[in-house]
């Protein structure tokens, strides 16, 4: 697996992306996410763990007040729970503090909005980030969002 940062994120990564976030989309985004992912990759960063040409594992970031934000963490489903997220952490994490950057932000569904983000919470939390901020509201009505942080 080889790691990547594309500043300027290509037009096949921007594809597999979008194709990545649509499978994900009915079970943990809203409806209008990928499409909205495509626009905003034009604007921001991807951190890619790649076998080949095959994106297998990306975030997509911007910095934000001084912390990388992540707008989209995701694995290809056939490589799920194989530890490619957490290699792509790692090395992520490498990443920022080479930049001098030493915390990592993002917002999450809540449990209680989208039950099966159970999974991403537990993720995320045994990589480091702590929930730091409960926002109702934030991605439509009803709606509780987690903010997390990862800091160093």
């Amino acid at each position: 697996m080889d790691f990547s940062v594309e500043k300027e994120i290509s037009q096949d990564a921007i594809n597999q992306i979008y194709l990545i976030a649509k499978d994900y989309t009915k079970d943990y985004f809203t409806k209008d996410f990928p499409d909205d992912m495509r626009i905003d990759m034009q604007f921001q960063r991807a951190a890619l763990l790649k076998n080949g040409s095959e994106v297998i594992s990306c975030i997509v970031f911007t910095c934000l007040d001084g912390s990388l934000h992540i707008t989209l963490m995701a694995t290809k489903r056939d490589y799920n729970n194989k530890g490619y997220g957490k290699l792509l952490m790692k090395h992520f994490v490498t990443h920022a503090s080479e930049l001098g950057i030493n915390s990592i932000e993002l917002f999450t569904f809540s449990q209680q909005t989208k039950p099966i983000n159970i999974s991403t919470i537990n993720f995320y939390e045994k990589v480091g980030f702590k929930i730091e901020k409960v926002c109702k509201d934030l991605w439509g009505n009803g709606t509780i969002i987690l903010k997390m942080r990862k800091s160093w």
